[in-house]
């Protein structure tokens, strides 16, 4: 993980210098290159803003600015104690501050991990989404299962364990459609269903692997560029009214719920999977059926670490599912 250090000080990385031991990747950069570093980032990062020889106009510029960022906290040093309240630098959002004696004593691996540990656990409980702090995931976890060769179904092999972009697609309300619906409407609607996950998600080279009636489950191989399966299903949810409309010929508003995990599975041809184990491909469905709300897309921390930095301001921290990160498309209004 990246520490980057804004400074004019010389000597004030010193202090973090143990940190390269733990293996933390230590950056500094000056005052004057600090925006453009910064909005360059692919990755998450640590970034500590020294605020020596700042005004409090000054520093609480660069504080929103910051904060704005692709970073997962944000901590400020203050050797000379420039701020006259150190506590109202904690309630604009940052998350930790280094004083001269903290500075001199040096910054050690314990503090970063404390630190991380108390971010992961913020979640807003506020109803309004504009109060909730966006989720940014901490732990890039390497696979040990293989690749598939650029991403090509024709290299997969039966039995072969690969990691895959699990998503799992339900139609919401069917026990009220089960209830209300003859069986010639519940047959049609089973049919409707799943020709339009299944006509989408081909485009973005996915495949339907495990449905029953209403729901199921899709691979993606997973390959380390990003994918289109979050835009995708981002455009399926904003697209509901349109689709009740056009695509199903049915009386009744559709809604619809997904889910997104990346994990390892063993593949075998659809109706050939009932004897599969796996941890991903259980939690994917628990996660579907159990967490997501209706017309909601939720996806896990694994996903959120490899999406596009851009598209991540539009998920919001949905709290700890099977000790998972969760994280929740924003509503389109």
């Amino acid at each position: 993980m990246k520490i980057i250090i804004v400074s004019d000080q010389k000597k004030v990385e010193e202090s973090f210098c143990s940190l390269v031991k733990s293996g933390y990747e230590l950056v500094k950069v000056c005052n004057a290159d600090s925006k453009k570093h910064i909005k360059g980032l692919s990755d998450s990062a640590i970034v500590y803003l020294d605020i020596y020889q700042k005004s409090e106009k000054e520093y609480s510029g660069e504080i929103k600015f910051l904060l704005k960022q692709q970073i997962i906290f944000l901590g400020i040093i203050d050797s000379k104690s420039a701020a006259p309240d150190p506590a109202v630098l904690f309630h604009a959002g940052i998350s930790d501050y280094i004083g001269k004696r903290q500075l001199s004593e040096g910054i050690s691996q314990k503090r970063i991990k404390n630190i991380l540990s108390v971010q992961t656990k913020v979640v807003s409980k506020s109803k309004d989404e504009k109060s909730q702090k966006v989720f940014v995931a901490l732990n890039k976890k390497d696979f040990t299962a293989k690749l598939i060769p650029n991403g090509e179904w024709k290299q997969v092999k039966t039995g072969q364990e690969y990691v895959f972009y699990l998503l799992y697609a339900e139609l919401d309300s069917t026990g009220e459609w089960k209830k209300n619906a003859s069986q010639p409407v519940l047959k049609q609607l089973k049919e409707v269903f799943h020709n339009y996950i299944r006509k989408h998600i081909e485009q973005i080279n996915g495949k339907v692997w495990m449905w029953n009636e209403f729901c199921g489950l899709i691979l993606f191989p997973y390959t380390k560029k990003y994918h289109d399966a979050v835009i995708t299903v981002a455009k399926l949810l904003a697209h509901t009214p349109i689709a009740s409309c056009e695509d199903f010929p049915f009386k009744m508003e559709i809604s619809y719920k997904f889910a997104l995990h990346i994990g390892e599975t063993v593949y075998k041809d659809r109706g050939n999977t009932g004897t599969i184990i796996s941890d991903a491909v259980n939690f994917t469905f628990h996660l579907g059926q159990k967490f997501t709300k209706p017309g909601s897309f939720y996806l896990t921390e694994e996903v959120y670490e490899r999406m596009h930095p851009r598209l991540k301001e539009l998920f919001l921290s949905e709290g700890v599912f099977e000790n998972k990160n969760i994280l929740r498309l924003r509503k389109f209004v």
